[in-house]
């Protein structure tokens, strides 16, 4: 998804539109999505965590994110509507799905191990996300070899192995990830007005900590940038190398 679809997106599903423009649509997109994920995300984990749905929600938030990546093979050429849209639904299901898998740790290791446990993870996620795209990036330079066409049919062929790839590997997680319930737990409508109820706790609350709000939202600008680079830096390299032809 940051390898190969700005570029796609520029070249394939935007054929005959400016550059820029085609920046601007990916750019808005990216926008309304990261906004979206940061005013539901809060109350939807309160919710799971009243509701002791962490685990069923992060398969949700998967299974979303995997099907819309996945079906982007369907989507023809110029039609960038429906590439924009499956885009955004895909980005909801992943940095959805996050907050879910980051909220588990607690489950899966002891205090004194949240930092050891949590840099195995990154590591081995990169590590998985790269031998796949490292795949897919064979699959593109010789296409001939996996029984593709061209190139294009290689990268549209690489997002449904992505949706593939994200949802085997979710699958031990589902079946020996035990989320640890609180007591009263509550079910339906009740975790919901639960789930709410702590979030404006939460809100109240956090005013009378000014070092945390401060860090709060610093780390909001921040993780924004850092996001907005990894989303955007191949969509302004292919932009500014297109007269020159490398992309």
């Amino acid at each position: 998804m940051a390898g190969f679809f700005p570029t796609f997106f520029k070249q394939f599903w935007s054929l005959g539109s400016e550059v820029t423009e085609s920046t601007f649509r990916l750019a808005w997109r990216n926008g309304a999505t990261s906004f979206i994920v940061a005013l539901v995300a809060p109350l939807i984990g309160a919710i799971a965590d009243k509701g002791g749905a962490r685990v069923r929600l992060l398969a949700l938030f998967t299974v979303l994110g995997a099907a819309m990546t996945a079906a982007m093979y369907f989507v023809g050429r110029g039609e960038w509507q429906w590439a924009v849209a499956l885009y955004a639904l895909a980005s909801i299901g992943f940095w959805g799905g996050n907050q879910f898998y980051d909220s588990l740790i607690v489950d899966v290791s002891e205090e004194k191990e949240f930092d050891l446990v949590s840099g195995y993870g990154y590591a081995l996620g990169y590590l998985g996300g790269g031998i796949l795209f490292a795949l897919n990036v064979a699959m593109y330079q010789v296409p001939h070899w996996f029984g593709l066409a061209d190139g294009a049919a290689a990268v549209r062929m690489s997002f449904v192995t992505v949706g593939i790839w994200w949802l085997v590997f979710t699958i031990p997680t589902m079946l020996f990830v035990k989320e640890k319930k609180s007591p009263h737990a509550a079910l339906g409508t009740k975790a919901a007005l639960a789930g709410w109820r702590e979030l404006l706790a939460t809100l109240s609350a956090i005013r009378r900590y000014r070092d945390l709000t401060l860090f709060l939202v610093a780390y909001w600008f921040y993780i924004d940038g850092v996001n907005t680079v990894i989303k955007m830096a191949i969509d302004y390299g292919c932009r500014s190398g297109s007269r020159a032809r490398v992309c």
